[in-house]
């Protein structure tokens, strides 16, 4: 059984302060006692990591304690309790003192055998369970922890099973956090060791998000840095361990419109994309020797409808190139090539036409062989505020006789075959498919997707119609739709083409031609201006007079 030998001295302490305590009604309310330490908690976790000093941790503690020194019966003593025990773990874990750690049990363990009402004890049972266990390596105590949750809760002791009485199931681990950042865009990447549980809230006075990552533990390297972004919309990154059993990460915020948190995996990582409020151009007064003639109205899309990008009359200039995979990723491979270089010459010059002969802004996700990954293309072209997306692929079937041009976009997979190909795009077991087709459904807007499949529609048939004048034998497969990662969050029309299959023979043979690779660049080309012709141009005249 459970030894409270430790906590009847402790109640012995808390009775002789609360005999020399003065009186509740010279003293401010609970409420106040508590909402001052909730301050004073928050004034910490904003402060510097790398500079706090145990004696602001200590202060924390002392005016959480404060609470239940003075008001023993308030609703606030339980909440202040766990408050103590967490503060005193994550000093544990920070300063790398047993010390704390034990102070922490014997919070959560008074919690638990003075307020046994309270909602939080099965949290501070699991708590002390894991501290004695994973940090004191105290056995026996955890043990004894683990009956009485029995008795407490049996269904919530059943349900952790092994993550309760096993060592060997360890909380997962964050190991790093990498953002990219532009006008009104932002991505936040969290990379895992294995996949996490996490919720979300946005609070207000100060705006925040934050999200918290359950039985997972941040390493301390993440503990000590705060990552200052100050890009108009979003303040700067703060990790911190909120429990033994939860790890936070915590935005400030300035202004934002929307946002968005999906996982990625092999390796999991958990990703954030928060968009900005646009700012609103100034207006300039046009020169006097410029006319403007009234724009054409935008096209009608395939199906006869006007997407919302057509409503609003929206045009392109900047365009995203990507050549699919790169670096440690070559990709698929045959007769001694790599996918990954092919990629990047058809690419090279489907640039330069885009440049040089239709005058749109290219930029690319790679200019050379190193390795991007998926979820930084996207975040590139958001980033960059750009009109179009074109990523290039080279393909690839068990089926050595499978042959041809296809074009996906973003959407569910409606074949085998698309799922195939999207799985080996994705590098991701086909298992994954299913979580990663939820993500696409919560991040793909109508709108896109609309436009996304007009696009793919003027590529595919611009393209192969632009190839076959040159290379008869080559086959059409149509435009497609599959959940590829690297399509994921795009925030403007994208699509991914599949320009032939390396392992057909023929088609290898092909692809080894730098005449062929040029006849695809320009046949995307001329697609991209396909589809741009569609939408709404307005047509500037200068007046030489």
């Amino acid at each position: 059984m459970i030894s409270f030998r430790n906590v009847r001295f402790l109640g012995s302490g808390l009775l002789i302060l609360l005999l020399v305590a003065p009186s509740p009604a010279a003293q401010p309310s609970a409420k106040q006692l508590y909402q001052k330490a909730l301050d004073l908690e928050k004034v910490r976790k904003a402060s510097d990591p790398a500079q706090s000093r145990i004696s602001e941790w200590k202060k924390v503690a002392s005016a959480f304690r404060a609470v239940y020194y003075a008001y023993p019966s308030s609703s606030y003593s339980d909440n202040c309790l766990f408050h103590v025990g967490a503060l005193y773990a994550e000093m544990g874990s920070r300063f790398n003192d047993s010390l704390y750690f034990r102070r922490a049990t014997s919070s959560y363990q008074f919690l638990i055998e003075q307020y046994s009402s309270s909602s939080l004890v099965v949290d501070a049972m699991l708590e002390y369970i894991r501290i004695t266990r994973n940090e004191l390596k105290d056995d026996q105590a955890a043990e004894d922890m683990e009956v009485a949750l029995r008795k407490r809760a049996p269904k919530t002791a059943a349900s952790i099973g092994k993550t309760v009485t096993a060592t060997a199931i360890q909380p997962a681990v964050m190991k790093t956090l990498r953002h990219y950042t532009g006008p009104d865009y932002s991505r936040i990447v969290i990379d895992f060791d294995r996949e996490v549980t996490f919720k979300r809230n946005r609070l207000n006075d100060p705006d925040r998000l934050y999200v918290d990552f359950d039985n997972t533990l941040a390493e301390k390297p993440l503990l000590t840095q705060n990552f200052q972004v100050d890009d108009g919309f979003l303040k700067q990154i703060r990790i911190g361990q909120y429990n033994m059993r939860r790890a936070r990460v915590v935005l400030d915020l300035k202004s934002i419109e929307n946002y968005e948190i999906f996982s990625l995996y092999h390796p999991y990582r958990v990703v954030i994309d928060i968009q900005g409020k646009k700012s609103v151009p100034v207006a300039q007064t046009p020169a006097p020797q410029t006319q403007v003639v009234p724009p054409e109205m935008a096209r009608a899309n395939a199906s006869g409808q006007y997407s919302l990008a057509r409503q609003l009359g929206l045009k392109v200039q900047r365009i995203i190139v990507d050549p699919g995979h790169g670096g440690q990723d070559p990709g698929c491979m045959y007769a001694g090539m790599q996918e990954k270089n092919i990629t990047l010459d058809v690419a090279l010059r489907l640039k330069q036409i885009l440049q040089d002969e239709y005058g749109y802004e290219v930029l690319m996700t790679r200019y050379d062989d190193h390795f991007v990954p998926l979820e930084q293309r996207t975040a590139f072209a958001n980033s960059h505020s750009a009109d179009l997306f074109v990523s290039v692929h080279v393909n690839s079937s068990r089926n050595k006789q499978a042959r041809g041009i296809e074009t996906y976009y973003l959407n569910f997979a409606t074949s085998p075959e698309a799922m195939e190909v999207a799985a080996r795009e994705n590098a991701i077991a086909e298992k994954n498919m299913g979580e990663l087709q939820k993500l696409t459904a919560a991040i793909a807007l109508n709108s896109k997707i609309q436009e996304s499949r007009d696009f793919a529609g003027l590529i595919q048939t611009t393209l192969v119609g632009h190839v076959k004048k040159q290379y008869p034998a080559v086959n059409s497969l149509g435009v497609k739709q599959a959940p590829f990662y690297v399509l994921i969050g795009a925030q403007m029309p994208s699509i991914l083409a599949e320009i032939s299959f390396l392992s057909n023979q023929k088609e290898s043979t092909l692809l080894a031609l730098p005449d062929y690779r040029k006849t695809i660049a320009e046949g995307i080309a001329r697609g991209v201006k396909h589809y741009t012709e569609t939408l709404a141009e307005s047509k500037i005249t200068q007046n030489r007079n």
